[in-house]
C-alpha cells in the first residue's frame, strides 16, 4: 500500500525554476497544458526530471498511454519499472491516468512523489445569470459516467461518496442517472476551501441537487480542507468500514478537487473491493489562471499488514 509520510507547501513565485536540479528519473505527466499552472507545471518537471513520461487514459479501449506504450488496464500489473525516484504531476493528470499511475507504482514497491499546483483563480461563466450565482466553465461534456476498471462492481444498495466542485451539473448527471439509484451518499465539500468564499462557489452551483438528495436520500455532508488528501483519506476510510460492516461496497465519485481526488485514489489502490465511477469530462483551455501554492506530497509504499 502507499502512504503519505510529509506534505510541503510552497509559493510559486518563490521557486527558482531556472537553476533547479534534475533529481527524479521519471516524471509521469499529461501531454497536454490547459492553463497557467498546467505551463508552469511543464516547465518545472522539465527542469528538475531526466526522463518525462506523458500519460493518457483511452476509455473506449481501456488502456493507459505511456509515451507510445500501450497498456491495457487488465495487464497494468505487468507493467515494470527500473529502480529511480520518480514523480507523480498531478496539476495535468486526469484522475484516471492518476489512479492508474499510483496502482503501477504500487504494484512496482515504488515511493514516489508528487505535485500539485494550485491556481489563482477560475473561469467563469459570462452568461447572464438571475439568480445570482457564480457558475464557472471548465469543462465540456465527455462520455458520460462510467465505472473505471478494474474499480468496478455491482452498485446496487452500495454506499457512495462524492467530492464536490464547482460544477454542479456533474452532480445532477449523476442522481438523475437511472443506471446509479443509489440512495446512501455521503457528499464532501472541501471547507476550508483554497481561498476564502470559495466554498460558497461550491455551494451554489451544487444546491439545487444538494436540496433533491436531503429530501429523497439518506445523505450526510462532510468536510475537509479542499488541498487537503489526508483528512479525505481519514473519511473516506471512515465511511468504508461502515459500509464494510453493514455488507455494503464503497462507490466512490471524485467530483471536486484533484487533492481529494488524489486521496480517493489512493484509498482505491490501498482498499480491496472499492468501485470508482466517473464522468470523463474534457477539460476547457484557460480553466483556471494564475499559479498560488505547489504541494508536494511524498508517498512511501509499505507492506500492508
Amino acid at each position: 500500500m502507499i502512504d503519505i509520510t510529509s506534505w510541503v507547501m510552497n509559493r510559486t513565485d518563490e521557486i527558482d525554476i531556472d537553476n533547479s536540479v534534475k533529481v527524479y528519473d521519471i516524471t509521469f505527466t499529461c501531454p497536454e497544458s490547459y492553463d497557467d499552472r498546467g505551463s508552469w507545471s511543464n516547465q518545472y518537471i522539465s527542469n528538475i526530471s531526466k526522463n518525462i513520461f506523458r500519460v493518457s487514459y483511452n476509455a473506449e479501449n481501456y488502456s493507459l498511454l505511456i509515451n507510445d506504450d500501450e497498456v491495457k488496464i487488465g495487464a497494468i500489473k505487468d507493467y515494470t519499472l527500473s529502480e529511480g525516484r520518480f514523480l507523480v504531476d498531478a496539476t495535468s493528470l486526469s484522475f484516471p491516468e492518476i489512479v492508474h499511475i499510483f496502482t503501477i507504482l504500487n504494484h512496482n514497491k515504488s515511493d514516489f512523489d508528487l505535485i500539485y499546483v494550485q491556481p489563482d483563480g477560475y473561469t467563469e461563466n459570462n452568461n447572464n445569470n438571475f439568480e445570482r450565482v457564480n457558475t464557472f466553465d471548465l469543462s465540456d461534456d465527455g462520455i458520460g459516467i462510467r465505472q473505471i476498471p478494474p474499480f468496478v462492481g455491482i452498485i446496487d444498495n452500495s454506499v457512495m461518496f462524492i467530492t464536490l466542485g464547482f460544477e454542479g451539473h456533474r452532480l445532477g448527471s449523476l442522481i438523475n442517472s437511472e443506471e446509479y439509484n443509489i440512495k446512501d451518499l455521503h457528499c464532501l465539500i472541501g471547507n476550508p476551501p483554497f481561498k476564502i468564499g470559495w466554498e460558497n462557489n461550491t455551494l451554489s452551483n451544487n444546491y439545487k441537487n444538494l436540496d433533491l438528495i436531503r429530501k429523497g436520500m439518506d445523505a450526510s455532508f462532510c468536510y475537509a480542507g479542499a488541498n487537503d488528501p489526508v483528512k479525505t483519506y481519514e473519511i473516506i476510510e471512515k465511511i468504508y468500514i461502515s459500509s464494510d460492516y453493514e455488507k455494503k461496497k464503497l462507490c466512490l465519485v471524485p467530483f471536486g478537487t484533484k487533492p481529494s481526488a488524489i486521496a480517493i485514489a489512493q484509498f482505491a489502490v490501498n482498499n480491496s473491493g472499492v468501485v470508482i465511477i466517473y464522468d470523463f469530462v474534457k477539460k476547457k483551455r484557460n480553466r483556471s489562471s494564475g499559479i498560488d501554492l505547489l504541494h508536494t506530497w511524498s508517498f512511501t509504499y509499505t507492506f500492508n499488514s
